[in-house]
């Protein structure tokens, strides 16, 4: 039931596999995340194309010249000048891996870290429990 994705570039990303996918985006997924951008007062945010996912690993020195391209071209380029202001977009990825999520949101309770750029954060992980998405898919069998 653990999928191999060769879309995504970084060899750190697992995948796991299930038909019902939209209800598990629509039900838990998009739930999740509204709640801990609007607690963080953030209105738009956007994932992190599929291809782009990307771990913890691979900001490890030893991966990180190899996949810095890749990370400048889906997290940071989209950083442009609107009239007097600078514009910075917050991308996030959905993980299933706790260890990628050092923080809790006080307000949502939601697991998760952050990249910054400076003091400002541009990319999020956001930290989905397997045993939710388990729950998820048993509460719309019915």
């Amino acid at each position: 039931m653990i999928e191999t994705n060769s879309k995504t570039k970084s060899q750190f990303v697992g995948y796991f596999g299930v038909k019902n996918v939209e209800t598990i985006e629509r039900d838990l997924i998009l739930p999740t995340v509204q709640k801990f951008f609007a607690a963080r007062n953030i209105q738009t945010f956007k994932p992190i194309d599929e291809s782009a996912a990307i771990s913890d690993l691979d900001f490890d020195r030893k991966n990180f010249a190899d996949f810095f391209a890749h990370f400048y071209e889906f997290i940071v380029d989209g950083i442009h000048k609107n009239g007097d202001n600078v514009e910075i977009p917050v991308t996030y990825c959905i993980t299933l891996d706790e260890t990628n999520c050092a923080k809790t949101c006080e307000q949502t309770q939601t697991r998760y870290d952050e990249i910054l750029l400076f003091d400002t954060p541009v990319f999020y992980f956001i930290y989905i429990d397997v045993k939710d998405v388990f729950s998820c898919l048993k509460n719309n069998s019915n």
